[in-house]
């Protein structure tokens, strides 16, 4: 395998020192931003004609032979072949194959699958799985390109020769998949569905150690506290593909849910300092984040959840807990200040405010994933194993069990 240069300046620097690397015969994970779409779409096709690998611009998330780049959780080494545009999208993946194992996990950046870039990013990384022996199983996961882009990737996919999963989160693409590539809906469905090829089963859900029944009675008990007039979902997240994942779960479930990174054009909150009806906010989009990683600076979110909880109409928060290298050493400890000062303000308003959270890491990870589970549990937040699980319970909680017949369908 070539030698590989990691990249983390931004802008035209680091554009110059990609191409450098790649003229060397050098695999490149360029982790900086700033790469215009007509110097990213160069390096592409430069790595293209040299059948070498790049990763990014902008790589959040990148595993390579058990080697993390970027975000990372401390996953198993394994035979599925994780292949994304988001870093926690691919993070939330990687966690939860973890029982088989990752053998590589690529992002190849947000831009990748844009009419423009066409996907240049991510045939390179497929190629480099498809040749890979180690890697039995490819999942790809991303936010919902345009019908074009789809297809091509889609058949770029069967092309490879190895059983595919392909998660599109969004609305969707009016593709099928063809032959020999399963379609999922969420994060969640796509991790099941890799797990269920490599065991050669049937693909289930990520369980939690409560049954259905318990459950619903932990649903009642948390909105029975509600007071009048609370009712509506706040999702505060630290990346745009696990708040895309929990609107897709919850607009199968409840009403439009509005959020600065909108699932449609119509449903675009007009200040996204501000909540309006049921919301999900991305802390990563750029005019929430200002230069500041929500994986590593949560102080934003904090702040935030105060505000929904000063909102009388507010029921639910949910929040998504990322481990891994280069997030912040204690997240759980951080937040739960916040949610301890957030119920009670909404206590001293006559309501009560529930909290559901998913935590996307591993035992292995440093902040140490039982500690920080306990934290959230013992601060009364509602901890499951899945952020898209989280989403369900939180909808479930603030309808005040209406959609439980959907749930169980």
């Amino acid at each position: 395998m070539a030698e590989f240069v990691v990249i983390s300046v931004s802008g035209p620097p680091a554009a110059r020192d990609a191409m450098r690397a790649l003229r060397d015969d050098k695999h490149v994970v360029l982790l900086g931003g700033g790469v215009s779409l007509e110097e990213e779409i160069e390096l592409k096709q430069a790595a293209a004609e040299r059948e070498i690998l790049l990763l990014g611009p902008g790589c959040g998330t990148a595993i390579i032979e058990g080697k993390g780049y970027g975000f990372a959780n401390a996953v198993r080494r394994g035979p599925v072949g994780i292949v994304g545009t988001l870093g926690t999208g691919i993070q939330e993946v990687s966690c939860l194959v973890d029982e088989v194992g990752v053998s590589h996990a690529l992002g190849v950046g947000p831009w990748d699958l844009s009419q423009k870039v066409d996907g240049l990013g991510t045939m390179g990384a497929l190629k480099f799985l498809g040749e890979d022996e180690s890697t039995k199983v490819i999942v790809v996961v991303a936010l919902v390109p345009t019908t074009s882009v789809a297809r091509r990737m889609l058949e770029a996919i069967k092309t490879v020769g190895k059983p595919a999963v392909v998660c599109f989160l969004g609305t969707g693409h009016g593709t099928k998949s063809p032959s020999g590539v399963i379609p999922a809906q969420t994060l969640e469905d796509a991790a099941a569905h890799a797990v269920a090829l490599i065991e050669k089963r049937e693909p289930r859900k990520v369980t939690s150690t409560l049954s259905p029944e318990e459950v619903r009675k932990i649903a009642e008990r948390e909105h029975r506290r509600f007071s009048y007039g609370q009712k509506y979902i706040r999702g505060l997240y630290s990346g745009e593909m696990l708040c895309a994942e929990a609107m897709v779960v919850m607009q199968g479930l409840i009403s439009d849910v509005r959020s600065n990174v909108p699932l449609k054009p119509r449903l675009r909150l007009p200040d996204p300092h501000s909540s309006r009806g049921h919301a999900c906010v991305d802390f990563g989009a750029a005019e929430l984040a200002r230069g500041r990683q929500p994986l590593v600076d949560i102080g934003p979110r904090c702040e935030r959840m105060l505000k929904e909880a000063r909102d009388w109409e507010t029921a639910v928060v949910v929040l998504d807990v990322v481990l891994g290298q280069g997030a912040h050493p204690d997240p759980a400890g951080e937040l739960v200040k916040a949610v301890e000062e957030a119920k009670r303000v909404t206590d001293r308003g006559g309501g009560y405010l529930s909290v559901v959270a998913s935590v996307t890491g591993t035992p292995r990870d440093p902040q140490g994933l039982v500690l920080q589970k306990e934290k959230l549990e013992n601060a009364g937040v509602l901890v499951m194993p899945s952020n898209a699980q989280a989403a369900r319970i939180a909808a479930l909680v603030a309808t005040k069990g209406r959609v439980w017949k959907k749930l169980k369908g």
